[in-house]
């Protein structure tokens, strides 16, 4: 069992070296290699595996915290002080805390006894403001849990593909991943792109956000911008379950707030011409049928009003997207969850999550969008903003 995600982390780790090692040059990883080349490689992406069952067990435990919170570079702390602080045995945590020191991700003194979080990395790995990358690390326990489940998907005979549900937590997971990576540009950087904040400021329209998880993004909306009304809509009753609760939980009185278990390929027939702006985030291309989606999107829009889409970055041709320093990340877990979610019914489209700008501008256009822009997001990394007016004389 315990081999199950370390062969899953080697397709899906990101790390610094694993980057430098695999994105740098493609010519390193060309005809130039050798084999003790190769083998130095697949020896790094072992290690970078290991390390990242590691970071995800000190965020699931809190450990970072409790470092931060009893040592500094002026009183490193032993590992019975965080053993205390975290109430965990000693001598795992001082395993754990020796593992994260031989990857240069926390401090150790010369001795090999004493740790500490240096002060300019405290901030990326405890606290509100975490690395979004570091924050996904999280997942891949997470899905290594299905990787038998997966294997069988993959055989000619075995299943279309896999629920989000057999994913567990997956919903929690993708809501701390969406707020350490969307929370904080939504209002400074992605909405001046959309150029709706005037009309949010003077109140009266409505928003929906389409597959929504848990309502990271329309909360952060909503308390924005109390004069508008926001909707989130997801199929899965555990992520608007999660969503209501981080509502109610966060006790900031977002009446203009409300989150409904619907499917996106079947909206309600009653909001037809509802919707001001329509929002979604990376959330197209999970979606079985992601066509019956987008022609409900249109439907419910109103005319003149925006479908703002952000989705994944990339050509569609694994040549041209090899060259960029995120395709290993998006191709690893495009095939571990995008790929099987999204392939799970008769007649799904399978995109995965590289599907690409070209195959996202055919559908959008064949839901009834004319004019589509392509607005780059460099603040989300990996990401590109699609841009839908619906026209004013189109029903």
């Amino acid at each position: 069992r315990l081999c199950q995600p370390v062969v899953l982390l080697q397709s899906l780790v990101v790390s610094h070296e694993v980057l430098s090692l695999l994105g740098a040059s493609s010519a390193y990883v060309g005809m130039s290699e050798t084999s003790n080349d190769f083998t130095h490689r697949l020896s790094g992406i072992v290690r970078d595996g290991f390390l990242a069952m590691g970071l995800a067990l000190g965020q699931d435990l809190k450990l970072f915290d409790a470092l931060a919170e009893v040592s500094s570079e002026e009183n490193p702390a032993t590992a019975k002080q965080v053993a205390e602080k975290s109430s965990m045995k000693e001598r795992y945590i001082k395993e754990w805390l020796c593992l994260m020191a031989c990857n240069d991700i926390i401090e150790v003194d010369q001795a090999g006894e004493r740790f500490w979080i240096r002060k300019e990395r405290v901030a990326e790995i405890t606290g509100p403001d975490m690395n979004p990358m570091f924050v996904f690390q999280q997942h891949l326990p997470m899905i290594g849990k299905v990787y038998p489940a997966l294997a069988e998907v993959m055989k000619i005979d075995g299943p279309l593909g896999l629920n989000n549900d057999v994913f567990g937590n997956f919903h929690e997971r993708m809501a701390s991943f969406s707020e350490a990576r969307h929370k904080k540009h939504l209002i400074s950087d992605y909405l001046p792109l959309t150029g709706m904040k005037e009309k949010l400021e003077k109140g009266g329209i409505h928003v929906l956000d389409v597959g929504c998880g848990r309502g990271v993004q329309t909360a952060e909306f909503a308390k924005h911008f109390p004069k508008s009304y926001f909707t989130g809509i997801d199929i899965s009753l555990d992520a608007v379950a999660g969503a209501n609760k981080r509502r109610d939980e966060a006790n900031e009185g977002l009446e203009n707030l409300s989150f409904v278990r619907m499917n996106a390929q079947d909206l309600k027939h009653e909001w037809t011409g509802k919707f001001d702006w329509i929002t979604m985030f990376d959330a197209c291309h999970d979606q079985t049928r992601p066509d019956l989606s987008l022609k409900e999107v249109y439907r419910v829009l109103k005319p003149g009003g925006l479908f703002s889409m952000v989705e994944v970055d990339g050509t569609g041709n694994v040549y041209k997207d090899k060259e960029t320093d995120y395709s290993k990340f998006i191709y690893g877990i495009s095939l571990f969850h995008c790929l099987p979610v999204g392939s799970d019914g008769e007649g799904a489209f399978a995109l995965g999550a590289a599907w690409g700008r070209d195959r996202a501008l055919k559908l959008l256009r064949d839901s009834g969008f004319t004019k589509v822009e392509v607005v780059a997001t460099p603040f989300f990394w990996s990401n590109v903003l699609y841009m839908c007016y619906k026209e004013q004389n189109k029903e």
